[in-house]
């Protein structure tokens, strides 16, 4: 099936991303315009890659065909430089290289829809928004997939905090969501696919919107004993000696903070050839 709806097109925004300790996380594709050339990358949370600069990561792809959507997978290994945020769990690499290794050696085409700018809105943009707005989360909890078909699972719920307030730090929000290991590096969007209503109460029938809130990267958690805990959404099981347990909530790093990355980018290639 060739995707023609937004939500549809998301699915393919995603990658189930496995290191070698057999952690899992998610990864997304995001694509800046850069003297008028697109520069896609790779973004997930640091904690995801285990704060290893140099960490390799397994994932599965969509091939490409004449008509669009190929249902080959192709299986990838991926060795890259990832490039630290200066101060938020968020990380990113070029995924041009690999786009270009792939159809040299295996001459296929890589299907992928990356999140654009265009999808960010900054703080005072976020003040046409409600308190509370529906949004979703596209990735891959426990690490569950749809293996066959190497798509992500998508989440369903509403801001928990105002997307135009910072909760407690810099560009860090709150979602009301169900939030389990291996969502970390998740996009969370807000999606009206067939209308919405804006906060003065006009109903816009039929609009469509998306906006990229931004990325999951943490969660309160509520041990057995009555402890409340704020960690990194785990990337694997592990034995720990108080049960947490899961209040459906998480923290996500706004992505007006992505934005730092294009900076980034600029610098290197100024520097330095990267393929596009």
């Amino acid at each position: 099936m060739q995707p023609k709806t937004i939500s549809e097109q998301m699915q393919y925004s995603t990658i189930r991303l496995v290191t070698n300790s057999g952690s899992k996380g998610t990864g997304f594709f995001f694509q800046f315009k850069i003297n008028s050339k697109n520069i896609p990358i790779i973004i997930t949370n640091k904690h995801v890659i285990n704060e290893n600069k140099n960490e390799e990561v397994n994932f599965f792809l969509h091939a490409k065909n004449e008509q669009g959507l190929d249902k080959e997978n192709i299986n990838i290994k991926f060795k890259p430089d990832w490039y630290f945020h200066d101060d938020k769990d968020l990380c990113f690499c070029f995924f041009a290289p690999l786009l270009y290794q792939i159809k040299e050696q295996l001459k296929k085409e890589v299907f992928f829809r990356p999140i654009t700018e265009d999808l960010i809105w900054n703080n005072k943009k976020l003040e046409e928004l409600s308190a509370i707005e529906d949004i979703v989360m596209v990735g891959y909890p426990i690490g569950l997939w749809d293996e066959r078909n190497n798509l992500p699972l998508f989440r369903k719920g509403i801001t928990a905090s105002h997307p135009a307030i910072d909760f407690n730090d810099k560009n860090i929000g709150v979602v009301d969501i169900a939030c389990f290991l291996g969502s970390s590096g998740s996009p969370i969007f807000i999606l009206n696919e067939n209308g919405f209503s804006d906060k003065k109460g006009t109903m816009l029938l039929g609009a469509k919107r998306l906006v990229f809130l931004g990325v999951l990267f943490q969660g309160p958690q509520f041990s057995a004993k009555g402890d409340l805990i704020i960690e990194n959404i785990p990337t694997q099981q592990r034995v720990i000696s108080t049960t947490p347990l899961m209040i459906n909530l998480g923290y996500y790093i706004k992505s007006i903070e992505i934005i730092n990355f294009k900076r980034t980018i600029e610098k290197i290639l100024s520097k330095q050839n990267i393929k596009d």
